[in-house]
Parts: structure tokens; C-alpha cells; sequence
């Protein structure tokens, strides 16, 4: 009987900058956090959707409700921990290998250079992402909009 290796899921907290999908015979998932990289077996998405669940809904319930927030089915941002303000944005199809999970608040501007976007993250580090300015810019509204939307006070703590 062989030896079973339980690897743990990566648990995305306030320091997470990124999350990149790796193309090695072994890692799936590169993440960029404050002061340090790690490596992880499992993609992006099932980072998401763990970190999702410990934190109170699937993957798949944080899409709906952003979808019927935004009235929009792709490229959709994630509300990961929302009491921490934890939310990442993709910048392609998830199905895409070019796609990179941003942090909304780590992301301090993001230009043009050449044929690919540079993000600069607020720790004075930054990567290139396979996107247009202009597509990150519209994926940075749709996660603004959700995080005006989800902090939005109730009709009740408005007059209450």
C-alpha cells in the first residue's frame, strides 16, 4: 500500500496579491503574496472555491450572486472574503492560461507596455499580465461595482 500525501489547499488571506496558473509537471498554481512566492499543486480555481467555501459559500455561489449584481456572465470577479475585503478579479477566461487572479485592494495602477498590461502592486512589486489595458481596466470596474454593491448599507441601517 503506498504512502498518501494530503497536501493542504492554499489559503488565500489579506497578503494574497495573485494567483497565476503554472504550466509544470507537477505545480498547477503560482501565488504572489507580500514578500514571497509559493508554488501549489492545485489550480486557481479550486483555490478559489476552497478559500470560497471556508469562507461561507462555494465558488459557485459567489458567481451567482455576482451575476445577478453585475446582470453579466463572464470574466467575473469573486468576493473571496468579503469581511476581510479579499476580492479577485480575473484578467482573461478562467479558461484561459493567460488568466491571473488579482487582488483588487493590492493593485496600486496598471498601464500599457507594449503588448501586455503591467500591474503595479501597492508593495512596489509587478507583473505582466496577457491583457490590454483597457480589459483590465473594465475587469477592475465590474470588481468595483460588486465591492460598492456588497458594502452597499440596507434600506434598514439607512433610516434605522
Amino acid at each position: 500500500m503506498g504512502v498518501v500525501v494530503n497536501s493542504p489547499i492554499y489559503v488565500i488571506t489579506p497578503q494574497t496579491k495573485a494567483i497565476l496558473q503554472k504550466n509544470s509537471a507537477y505545480y498547477r498554481s503560482r501565488v504572489l503574496e507580500i514578500g514571497r512566492e509559493r508554488s501549489s499543486i492545485y489550480r486557481p480555481e479550486h483555490i478559489l472555491n476552497h478559500n470560497c467555501t471556508i469562507n461561507g459559500a462555494t465558488l459557485s455561489g459567489r458567481r451567482a450572486a455576482v451575476k445577478h449584481i453585475l446582470k453579466a456572465c463572464s470574466k467575473l470577479p469573486i468576493p473571496v472574503i468579503p469581511c476581510k475585503d479579499v476580492y479577485m478579479l480575473p484578467t482573461a477566461s478562467i479558461k484561459s492560461r493567460d488568466c491571473v487572479w488579482l487582488s483588487y485592494y493590492h493593485v496600486h495602477y496598471y498601464e500599457q507596455r507594449d503588448n501586455k498590461t503591467y500591474v503595479a502592486f501597492r508593495d512596489g512589486s509587478g507583473l505582466y499580465v496577457n491583457a490590454s489595458e483597457n480589459a483590465v481596466d473594465m475587469q477592475f470596474k465590474k470588481a468595483s461595482q460588486v465591492i460598492a454593491q456588497m458594502k452597499r448599507p440596507t434600506f434598514q441601517n439607512v433610516i434605522g
